[in-house]
């Protein structure tokens, strides 16, 4: 907290011309709206209720106040907490990787779900023609009718 005073008081003192208050406060916003709670990483700092997020607040207005850039404050930022302080992290390399990864992982698991279901739903057996009426329309093999006749006559 006193450094961020100090920064203020450091500005002023050098002379350095400061943005307008209201463009100053305009960027402010926009800044915490880019940050992440340094608490808990979970809400942006413009939102969230808690004394780091009051601090990141002051902090930017601080700096802003000094004359540093967007870029500048959001670069401290990642080099103090990493890049998770950022509400939306780029995505670039690696990290796009694991943006992509789970909707392939989707779809291949959709394919595989449905290929095996049309394996387990399509009959494995020959489809035998219907009897017209006029006597069974396949004869069985011999051996097999025989071996059929053993059996139900042992019902019997």
């Amino acid at each position: 907290m006193t450094a961020s005073l100090l920064a203020v008081v450091l500005a002023l003192s050098l002379g350095g011309q400061s943005p307008p208050a209201g463009d100053l406060e305009r960027e402010a916003r926009a800044i915490d709206a880019t940050l992440v709670a340094p608490c808990c990483f979970r809400q942006e700092v413009s939102v969230h209720q808690s004394a780091a997020a009051d601090e990141v607040r002051r902090d930017i207005r601080a700096r802003l106040a000094a004359g540093q850039t967007r870029e500048q404050i959001l670069d401290a930022y990642v080099s103090r907490y990493g890049k998770h302080i950022l509400a939306e992290p780029p995505a670039v390399g690696f990290d796009l990787l694991l943006y992509v990864t789970p909707f392939v992982m989707l779809i291949a698991s959709l394919g595989l779900v449905t290929s095996v279901l049309r394996r387990f739903t399509r009959s494995s057996f020959p489809t035998v023609p219907a009897s017209t009426g006029d006597g069974p329309a396949v004869r069985a093999e011999p051996s097999l009718e025989g071996r059929l006749d053993d059996e139900l006559r042992d019902l019997d």
